[in-house]
């Protein structure tokens, strides 16, 4: 019967994807404690851009402050902020007795360039470190986190390093949707095919990325990847098209971080990039949200289904019955091992979030479909205060008059307005 069948199916896929995301987990490489090192340590450049962070920036800068790694600097770049972001940061400035922190004002970017690439490509102007960090506002440092960082890249040779880190669920929202909108990411590359140099599988994890200085400014830096919506991943390809090694480990270890905090900032931040995730590709949408539901919402309907047969009695024999119900038993063993071993990587969740999977898969097809429809329908996304029309292409297109190629020849004036300087 047709039931009997869909059953089935769903108890296999189920199986396959709980395969494909324990490989995941079993080959994430772990980042080692650097409790050795060389005396010759390397100077550290830590860059962090911020705009509209003035609830997120102060945590992130006491983090970093209280590394245990004695050669470093933190570039700041407030990046047009219309909240009290400046503010501040300026306050960790006069508080800085070691004079670590460079406080740098950005620019408008020029037309065809993401906010967040033109403020980096700015910073970096300031940067004197052999090794660049660039992490995001909402981020969390453990003490550990550059030194660990530091010799997790210069061990194994890699001129970029990614940490996959632990993600904070604070609201409902958060918790309603994260937990399987990231979980779905990981059936990307389930054996990390992005570590190895042979395959052109590239990404990274833009919440905390480490590189080599001379590997960096040979690529040509964010410029890049300066109209790239996904800069992230967009940057990890570069370094690797042009034959350099790049890695991709386990950051719980390292860092934290709140990428939202409600339901607005989540559905703006997703929409403007999710469906660049996937390719911008409709069967790649289809695919995906097919597993999805299948996951996390076949399930509970097929256990209604079956309740409600056994109690109308309206079932095609006990046999037939009793091994749906095994596979149905069996589908919700493989998810809550499922959700324990994910859950390694989402600080915040808890039993009753296992619950909520059919109501955060409805949430994150309505949110792939939305965020589809921009890239469709040539809609602009809104995201921090700032507007882009991205294209299928995962591309930003210019929106003033001017060609992006035009105004890309033109050189850009890098100005400064406050800094304090390490040297």
């Amino acid at each position: 019967m047709i039931l009997f069948g869909w059953i089935l199916a769903t108890t296999l896929l189920i199986a396959g994807l709980f395969f494909l995301t324990y490989a995941f987990y079993e080959l994430l490489r772990p980042v080692r404690r650097a409790d050795t090192f060389p005396s010759n340590l390397p100077f550290v450049s830590i860059l962090v851009p911020a705009r509209n962070e003035e609830g997120k920036i102060g945590r992130c800068l006491a983090s970093l402050l209280n590394q245990n790694y004695p050669y470093f600097e933190i570039i700041v770049i407030d990046d047009r902020s219309t909240d009290n972001t400046a503010q501040v940061i300026q306050s960790f400035v006069d508080g800085d007795q070691h004079n670590r922190i460079k406080f740098v004002h950005g620019k408008d970017a020029p037309d065809g360039w993401i906010g967040k690439c033109n403020a980096l490509a700015h910073a970096v102007t300031f940067a004197s470190g052999d090794w660049f960090v660039f992490t995001d506002a909402d981020t969390y440092h453990k003490p550990n986190s550059i030194r660990d960082a530091v010799y997790c890249a210069a061990n194994d040779n890699a001129d970029l390093v990614s940490f996959v880190p632990m993600q904070e669920l604070g609201s409902f929202p958060e918790k309603l949707i994260m937990p399987l909108l990231l979980s779905s990411f990981l059936l990307g590359d389930p054996f990390h095919q992005v570590n190895d140099p042979e395959c052109k599988r590239a990404y990274a994890y833009g919440q905390y990325i480490i590189c080599r200085r001379d590997s960096y400014l040979a690529i040509g830096g964010h410029q890049s990847v300066r109209n790239e919506i996904v800069e992230d991943h967009a940057l990890a390809g570069v370094f690797k098209k042009k034959g350099y090694k790049i890695q991709v480990a386990d950051g719980k270890t390292v860092y934290s971080v709140r990428m939202y905090t409600d339901l607005k900032s989540l559905w703006q931040g997703w929409t403007k990039n999710l469906y660049s995730l996937i390719d911008s590709r409709v069967p790649n949408l289809l695919i995906i949200l097919f597993m999805i539901n299948s996951v996390a919402l076949f399930p509970y309907i097929q256990l209604i289904l079956l309740g409600r047969m056994i109690v109308t009695g309206t079932g095609p024999g006990d046999v037939i019955v009793g091994s749906m119900a095994g596979m149905i038993s069996m589908q919700f063993l493989m998810l809550v091992a499922w959700f324990e071993k994910t859950s390694q990587h989402h600080d915040g969740t808890d039993w009753r979030s296992f619950f909520m999977f059919p109501f955060g898969s409805i949430a994150v097809t309505v949110l792939y479909f939305h965020a589809a429809y921009l890239v469709w329908s040539g809609s602009q996304v809104n995201w921090k205060g700032r507007r882009y029309v991205v294209n299928s292409e995962k591309t930003i297109q210019p929106t003033h008059s001017q060609p992006l190629e035009l105004a890309l020849d033109q050189p850009i004036v890098h100005e400064i307005r406050e800094v304090s300087t390490i040297r």
